[in-house]
């Protein structure tokens, strides 16, 4: 699973802090390529804690009105990038 961007930072849209480990990120699947919707991002407590069912991930239209192509993304921050863990359409 690709980015077609790689952002420098995340910020939860949620809390406004800046995402330093892992969280949520919706994207735009366009020919097997994610492009990410980085002004929807959401940091891991917020998307488990405040907004999806509580204890639960969140789903795509708890963070953001999809569209038809769109899926929710599972990313955890490395030292090299992000790297998307798993994909929740």
């Amino acid at each position: 699973m690709d980015l077609a961007s790689h952002p420098e930072t995340l910020t939860c849209k949620a809390c406004g802090t800046v995402i330093e480990d892992a969280g949520y990120l919706p994207a735009t699947e366009r020919n097997g390529t994610y492009h990410p919707l980085v002004d929807a991002a959401v940091c891991d407590a917020c998307g488990f804690n405040d907004i999806g069912m509580a204890g639960c991930a969140p789903e795509l239209d708890d963070v953001v009105d999809p569209g038809p192509d769109d899926t929710l993304l599972y990313v955890r921050l490395t030292d090299s990038g992000i790297e998307v863990v798993s994909a929740k359409e």
